[in-house]
């Protein structure tokens, strides 16, 4: 089976990665395959404008949400991610943005596929013999 396509888009500051579990699914990937063509290329500018610049001021478009993660918002959209040494932002879940508060399963969701994402990328098992 072909590796999955794991970079969004590699930037002068970032590489932005979809993380995939072991089964080889991917909920982030999943979940903006799902979206209309206008919400893809929303998410997707944001993506590219954090590779390219390295920063996203605008705190409605991106911000931290706990200690270790932050969120991409393209509006009713948010995607989940990390980042990790080497520049690379892991971009691990998404959900449809249904009030104000941060979901806690969400939350809870997104953390528990960062410290997988870690654990695997540490013992040598996430990139297998691509790297």
């Amino acid at each position: 089976m072909p590796a999955p396509e794991r970079i969004i888009y590699a930037g002068e500051k970032f590489s932005i990665e979809w993380y995939y579990t072991p089964n080889g699914r991917s909920q982030a990937k999943e979940y903006y395959d799902g979206l209309t063509v206008g919400d893809r290329a929303k998410a997707l500018a944001l993506f590219k404008r954090m590779a390219e610049i390295g920063q996203i001021f605008d705190t409605t478009k991106f911000t931290r949400e706990t200690e270790k993660l932050s969120v991409f918002k393209p509006q009713a959209h948010p995607f989940f991610c990390f980042f990790v040494k080497g520049k690379k932002i892991f971009v691990v879940s998404a959900y449809q943005k249904q009030g104000q508060k941060v979901p806690a399963r969400e939350t809870e969701r997104a953390e528990l596929l960062r410290r997988q994402c870690l654990d695997r990328i540490r013992e040598g098992d996430y990139y297998g013999d691509e790297t």
